[in-house]
């Protein structure tokens, strides 16, 4: 189950264009504003989950205890919430294919013949984690918390606050130069045990500015996921649905 676990939070593993658009190194940023009102806001202008996308290929890595995974997948997202994962191994075999909205969770292994599926509330009080976090896999910037922007400042380059998604808090570090986080962590003890996720070799789509790495890293369990971003289509207009497996075995995630 544990492995399940860490499928999901890959997405793990965790756009109107029929071709990618033209993938080029990030040289300048985006001016965000050094402090005061419209700093967030700039920032939420980067995010890629505030319109459909494709990341057409993807690499991961996961490193355990229990030795080395890698492979490739895609990612297609639609708004609201949808996500459909599909992971595959080096030799292009199709291991997983995960969907989750903010409501619900399945996921077909292949490999295993066996049907996963739950609920948000499934997924929470099972690995601690919520749909709505998802985002955050991509280095967006996501906040139930009202923060006033004129406490807000960039200091030596960065800006550092906490924030909170469905009572999950979290502290964001944000790149002022690219207005994007270079890593987020939990509020309460950035240096506990609790799920780091890191993010750099950023790139330019378009208008917006993404991470070609993700570094996802859990200290409990001596886990570290590894992700690069090769191609993505965004904005994406396409559509997708989830078939379940036929003659699977149904497991629910409670």
């Amino acid at each position: 189950m544990r492995k399940i676990a860490w499928i999901l939070i890959i997405l793990l593993f965790c756009t109107q264009c029929s071709v990618s658009r033209k993938r080029t190194s990030v040289a300048e940023g985006v001016s965000i504003p050094a402090g005061g009102e419209g700093i967030l806001q700039s920032v939420v202008k980067q995010n890629i989950t505030s319109r459909g996308f494709f990341i057409e290929k993807a690499e991961f890595k996961i490193v355990s205890a229990g030795g080395e995974q890698s492979g490739i997948g895609t990612i297609k997202f639609l708004l609201p919430d949808k996500y459909l994962v599909s992971l595959k191994s080096r030799a292009g075999i199709e291991i997983a294919r995960i969907y989750l909205t903010e409501d619900s969770v399945m996921m077909n292994d292949r490999l295993n013949k066996k049907l996963y599926f739950g609920s948000a509330s499934d997924l929470k009080s099972k690995f601690g984690l919520t749909t709505s976090i998802l985002p955050l896999i991509f280095g967006d910037y996501v906040n139930d918390k009202v923060l006033d922007e004129k406490q807000l400042e960039c200091k030596d380059g960065l800006l550092s606050f906490d924030g909170i998604v469905k009572d999950i808090e979290i502290r964001y570090i944000i790149d002022c130069k690219y207005g994007k986080c270079i890593r987020t962590t939990p509020a309460k003890d950035p240096n506990s045990n609790g799920m780091k996720i890191e993010y750099s070799d950023f790139f330019r789509s378009g208008s917006l500015i993404i991470p070609g790495k993700i570094s996802i890293s859990e200290k409990r369990n001596n886990t570290v996921i590894e992700i690069k971003i090769l191609k993505i289509v965004t904005p994406w207009d396409g559509s997708f649905e989830f078939i379940p497996g036929k003659q699977y075995e149904k497991i629910h995630l409670i």
